[in-house]
Formats: C-alpha cells, sequence, structure tokens
C-alpha cells in the first residue's frame, strides 16, 4: 500500500498538523464511523477534554480491530460543540499524540449538537492498509 502526501503549489500551507491531500494506491480502506468519547460502561466523561481523550483512544481501539493503527488514517472529520478557540490547544496536543507524521486530511466542524446531550466531541475516519495475502 503506497499513501503519498500531496503539497500543492499555489495554495496557503495547513494551518495545523494536516495535509491538504492525500493519494492512496494499492491497498484497502477501513472506513470509521463517527466515534465519542464514550466508556464501555456506556458513561460520558463531564468535561469536553476528556471526551476528546477518550474518543481518540477509542478511535485506536476501533483501527485496531480493523487491523490499522492512527498511522493509517488518511481522512479525519472532527466534530466539536464547544467553541473550537477554547478547546484548540488541547485537542491539538492529543491529536498529536496518534497523528506524528503524514498527517491526515482534515476537517473540523463547530456543530450545534450531537444525537446524545452528553455529547460534545465526535470524529470519524477513513485510514489505508495493505491489502491481505
Amino acid at each position: 500500500m503506497q499513501k503519498q502526501v500531496i503539497v500543492p503549489e499555489g495554495v496557503y500551507p495547513p494551518t495545523a498538523d494536516f495535509s491538504q491531500a492525500i493519494r492512496v494506491s494499492g491497498g484497502d480502506l477501513v472506513f470509521v464511523s463517527g466515534i465519542i468519547g464514550m466508556r464501555p460502561d456506556g458513561s460520558m466523561p463531564a468535561s469536553t477534554v476528556e471526551q476528546v481523550e477518550l474518543a481518540f483512544a477509542n478511535l485506536a481501539t476501533v483501527l485496531a480491530a480493523a487491523g490499522a493503527a492512527p498511522s493509517d488514517v488518511v481522512k479525519v472529520n472532527v466534530f466539536v460543540r464547544d467553541d473550537f478557540q477554547v478547546l484548540r490547544d488541547e485537542l491539538r496536543e492529543i491529536r498529536a499524540r496518534y497523528f506524528t507524521h503524514d498527517f491526515p486530511v482534515s476537517t473540523l466542524v463547530q456543530v450545534v449538537g450531537f444525537a446524545g446531550p452528553d455529547y460534545w466531541f465526535e470524529i470519524e475516519a477513513i485510514a489505508a492498509v495493505a491489502s491481505p495475502g
């Protein structure tokens, strides 16, 4: 499986640790549904930062179950309910622990609400992995 980070000329540089485009060839794609910061017992941490921490840990667990890792992620969509300006530094620090190089293509959206009233953060991902065999 090949993953090529595209650095286009004539476009503004990334404003954080993300790639503007990634080309993938010779592998399989793993699509991960929106993952929230929920504990296995169904409870939710009270703070947004705790939910972000747990959501990223949950994402890593789901990826591992599919034979992938955070380093295989090529696209993420992140949804936050809090004002991103307040959460920015913590989110970037947590994200940097999971995405360390060849940063995924990323979209961040601030939303009014989620499916559950206690949800404050959600992340969905697409990973590219080598085909089995």
